[in-house]
This record gives C-alpha cells, sequence and structure tokens, in this order.
C-alpha cells in the first residue's frame, strides 16, 4: 500500500467520524429545537387558558377564546409539519388532545366556538388534525367546530 493510499484511506476515516459528529450534532438540535417549542407553546397556553376562563363580559370572553383558539391551530399546524419531534412530539399530541377535551367539555366555551368560524378556512389546522387523528383522540368534536353558519 502506497503512501497516498494511506492517505486516502485516513481522509476517509476523518470524513466518516464527522460525518457521524454532524448527524448527532442535528438530531440534537432538532430535539432542542422541539423542547424550546414546545415549551413555548406550554407558555402560550397556560396564559391563554388563563385569560379565557377569567370571569369577563362576553365580548372580552369570546375574544379571549378566538385567541385560545388561535393559539391550539398554531400548535396543530406545527404538529402537523412534523416540526416536533421525539417526546416532544407525544407530549403535544397529548396536550392538543387533553386542551380540546377541555374545550368540548366546557360548554359555556364549546357553544361559543361556532360563532367563531368566519371563513371555510378558520381553524384549518385543527380540523385537519382532528381528521387526521380522530381514531387516537380520546375526545369527540361536535359537528358544528366544521359547519359554517351562514
Amino acid at each position: 500500500m502506497s503512501t497516498s493510499d494511506l492517505i486516502a484511506l485516513a481522509s476517509l476515516a476523518v470524513a466518516l467520524v464527522a460525518l457521524l459528529i454532524s448527524v448527532y450534532a442535528i438530531v440534537r438540535a432538532n430535539a432542542t429545537a422541539s423542547a424550546a417549542t414546545l415549551v413555548t407553546l406550554n407558555e402560550g397556553f397556560r396564559q391563554a387558558w388563563e385569560r379565557c376562563l377569567r370571569s369577563q363580559a362576553e365580548d372580552a370572553t369570546c375574544y379571549e377564546l378566538a385567541e385560545l383558539l388561535n393559539l391550539l391551530e398554531i400548535a396543530c399546524a406545527v404538529y402537523l409539519d412534523r416540526s416536533l419531534s421525539g417526546n416532544s412530539r407525544k407530549l403535544a399530541f397529548e396536550y392538543l388532545d387533553s386542551a380540546l377535551s377541555l374545550l368540548i367539555g366546557n360548554s359555556s366555551l364549546n357553544d361559543r366556538v361556532p360563532r367563531l368560524l368566519q371563513t371555510d378556512t378558520t381553524f384549518i389546522f385543527i380540523k385537519r388534525f382532528l381528521r387526521k387523528k380522530r381514531s387516537s383522540l380520546s375526545v369527540t368534536v361536535p359537528p358544528e367546530w366544521y359547519e359554517l353558519r351562514s
């Protein structure tokens, strides 16, 4: 084996090690980004639920419910885009299922949801999440959530 062959072989070994380190760094960065996204969503939801469930005038309650549903819409879009991975993805699914159960179980809030539908695309990612994950969810979504009223 010539010197040039040894140099080529050493270069290949170094390149493989660098590739493995790069793959590991990408996987860790993805997990870190997923966790950061989940923490941000969690804080947003904590604040939105607090504002939404606070006793207030009807207009303010509807506004805060719309804000909560907008955040739920964003979370569903992030989930459907597969922007979350690993345990963060599993936690996000469990949270979305729980949030939908709470919304549907609270008749005061649930009755207001259909009034917030403005177009066929209002809350489209919530609808897509519900369609895609229907068999996995612990809740049945009322048909009014899908129907735009004229």
